[in-house]
């Protein structure tokens, strides 16, 4: 568990940030690992032909599945709605022992397999700084900016989502569901499956940045060199990969947007881990929104061998047939 601590100054100076290296940079994890990432099949689909075209080596490089990637490759935004040929101009003006102390830590930290590739980066720091600079610039331009105008109308519609809540019920309401590993209590965000030290917010307040190809993560940066950020999966990113209906917006202010998009979905009978990986969501999340909508008795569960469909009721049914007429 880490505990982000919130002052006055803190609270009053949390902001939202969008950011197209942080895209690229997470669109190129997901082409690497993808069998862990089922919502973006269809885009890795897509991708694929235009991918293997692309020398990425150096960016996969720092991007262990579990361990540390640099965070001098995605520095926070500082403005709200971040130019990817900004962005990259700080990547490239990286103070060169910043570049070596996070190559260091990324090539250490739980063994990272591309240990001997970054020990011939630390050669050459100036020309490795230029190179990650190419290759981000390389897997924008061929994977990213064609869809820029679609991903980031995504991330637009979650950061004014997000400022709503922000706006209505203050930090609880934003974090309540912001991430399900997040929690706010008192003057603290309490982050349960993290376990970096706890950390002390200086006045700066708090850098929020969704992210389409984030799922189902949370990215903390917590450092002396950069504000402290998270980067969290945006709103709606599934519908991006997915044909699934959306739920009629009657419907969306009956039940809540999340749970009307379970009951539509459930026709055919879904699992749960389905339906995470179909609408990026945690399991959790959509366990509690199928015990719910069972419990009104809008939906029914059955055991099929090892597994548990979910289906609509006929009730369910009727009270999706009243909210399309």
């Amino acid at each position: 568990m880490t505990v982000l601590r919130f002052s006055q100054a803190d609270t009053l100076r949390c902001r939202f940030g969008l950011s197209p290296l942080w895209e690229t940079m997470s669109a190129v994890r997901v082409l690497h690992s993808r069998r862990h990432r089922p919502l973006y099949a269809g885009w890795v689909a897509a991708k694929a032909e235009t991918a293997a075209k692309l020398d990425l080596g150096m960016l996969k490089a720092v991007q262990p599945r579990t361990g540390f990637t640099p965070d001098f490759l995605t520095p926070p935004p500082k403005a709200s709605r971040a130019r990817f040929g900004t962005e990259l101009a700080r990547v490239r003006a990286t103070p060169l022992d910043l570049v070596r102390s996070e190559l260091i830590r990324s090539r250490d930290e739980l063994g990272n397999p591309g240990g001997p590739q970054i020990d011939r980066m630390l050669a050459d720091l100036a020309g490795t700084r230029e190179r990650f600079a190419d290759q981000l610039e390389t897997a924008w331009t061929a994977l990213v900016e064609p869809d820029w105008p679609m991903l980031s109308r995504v991330l637009e519609d979650d950061i004014a989502y997000r400022g709503q809540q922000l706006t209505t019920g203050g930090l609880a309401r934003l974090f309540d569901d912001l991430h399900p590993t997040l929690s706010w209590q008192g003057d603290q965000l309490v982050a349960a499956k993290y376990r970096e030290p706890d950390h002390e917010l200086t006045g700066q307040g708090l850098l929020l940045v969704p992210g389409v190809f984030a799922w189902p993560h949370l990215v903390a940066v917590v450092g002396p060199s950069y504000q402290t950020t998270l980067v969290y999966p945006a709103r709606g990113a599934a519908r991006l990969w997915s044909d699934a209906p959306a739920p009629p917006d009657p419907l969306a202010r009956l039940l809540g947007r999340t749970r009307a998009t379970l009951l539509v979905a459930l026709d055919p009978p879904a699992t749960t881990s389905a339906l995470a990986a179909q609408y990026g969501l945690a399991l959790g999340t959509v366990a509690e929104h199928l015990a719910a909508l069972t419990g009104a008795g809008l939906a029914a569960r059955r055991r099929t061998g090892h597994q548990v469909h979910y289906r609509r009721t006929e009730v369910g049914q009727a009270v999706v047939d009243a909210s399309v007429g």
